[in-house]
């Protein structure tokens, strides 16, 4: 009871009810509590959207076209192998990249071993409670593994997140622009399309100043650096690391757009998910026009970074919130992100669990190999 009540004044926990005695609340307590009324409103406005939909969005699904849904599921397939080549591409060549202050290189993983990386990683963010943030921790765990040191996954990750983004970035401030000034179909609040593209070109330039400055950046010495105290020294400590790793790796990511696999595997994952969503769509309803379809996808997209368990609730809100605002009435939108979401959780899970069981084993072989180079260390699980 008393955890129930901390948040309420003492004039009214007794007989008598000043109903002014929020005023008198501490700013911390206040905030808490209005924190609370929001979110049981938001979940209490959930709940009654989907007993208003879920009838009509279980029909829409059963009513599908199963031959579309079917086909859907090789798209999602390739789209998968296009996210293991440019992973491949990034981290297959991190040996031959110049490390933060570490000369020493990092074992190349071969295309197989990419993929059991990769896969694992979805499967993973897909299940676990931590979503991304989870998957993205048994990543670092394997690179570690694999003989990567800190600096090299810290470089080789956001090397990879820029390269992975970017056709999502760059789709996001076109058609925002060809959107908000009418010159393709589709018609879109300008807060979906130029807020978006500003946003977005914001973004890119970000990336090329940090890419220029990586070009002859030298890491400063953490030791040398007193640490941050003060008001705000959370924040800025996290704004400083940023600073430290984003320049070197925006650099190596333009260094890899000449790699044929990093161009491949950025283009093909996106763009083959898209059709793969599309198809989704028109399982259960009339797809509206193209630039709304991919507009609703890539705003979706930017849902996945939020550390949610297959991004399930970030990336289907956003899209299926951009369809409606397009004309699509919300029971067929929710349906068809139901219906592509449903093939890519199921793709991405079952080829990532059957990859980590062989993650596993890639890993014995990289202890064994380090092992067999230094005879005194004993082989974990041995």
């Amino acid at each position: 009871m008393p955890r129930l009540t901390r948040l309420i004044p003492q004039r009214i926990k007794g007989l008598h009810i000043d109903p002014m005695a929020w005023r008198r609340m501490d700013r911390a307590a206040l905030r808490q509590l209005l924190k609370r009324v929001v979110t049981y409103a938001v979940l209490l406005l959930i709940v009654a959207c989907i007993l208003k939909l879920v009838p009509r969005i279980w029909k829409d699904v059963a009513d599908g076209d199963p031959l579309l849904v079917a086909l859907a599921v090789p798209f999602e397939v390739l789209s998968v192998g296009g996210y293991v080549l440019l992973f491949w591409a990034v981290y297959g060549a991190a040996a031959r990249m110049s490390t933060l202050g570490a000369d020493a290189p990092a074992r190349p993983l071969s295309l197989g071993e990419s993929m059991q990386l990769t896969t694992s990683r979805l499967a993973l963010g897909d299940t676990l409670p931590g979503g991304g943030a989870t998957g993205f921790a048994v990543q670092f765990w394997a690179l570690a593994r694999a003989g990567f040191t800190a600096a090299q996954i810290s470089r080789t990750t956001t090397a990879f997140l820029v390269l992975s983004n970017t056709v999502m970035i760059v789709m996001i401030m076109v058609l925002g622009v060809l959107l908000g000034a009418g010159l393709v179909p589709g018609d879109l609040h300008g807060a979906i399309t130029w807020v978006p593209a500003a946003i977005a070109l914001g973004v890119v330039l970000a990336i090329l100043v940090f890419a220029r400055r990586g070009r002859a950046f030298v890491p400063p010495d953490p030791g040398a650096r007193p640490s941050l105290t003060g008001r705000f020294a959370r924040p800025r400590q996290l704004l400083r690391d940023v600073s430290d790793r984003l320049p070197p790796g925006a650099y190596d990511a333009l260094r890899l757009l000449r790699r044929p696999a990093a161009i491949g595997g950025m283009v093909s994952n996106p763009g083959l998910d898209f059709v793969a969503f599309y198809l989704g769509i028109a399982a259960v309803t009339e797809p509206i026009a193209l630039p709304v379809m991919l507009m609703a996808y890539f705003i979706g997209q930017v849902g996945s970074l939020v550390p949610l368990p297959g991004g399930i609730g970030g990336v289907q809100g956003l899209a299926i919130g951009v369809l409606v605002a397009g004309g699509m009435d919300a029971h067929y939108a929710t349906a068809g992100v139901l219906v592509w979401t449903g093939v890519a959780l199921g793709t991405q899970i079952v080829w990532g669990m059957w990859q980590y069981w062989r993650l596993r084993k890639s890993i014995h072989g990289w202890q064994a190999e380090d092992a067999a180079a230094t005879p005194d260390t004993p082989v974990p699980g041995t």
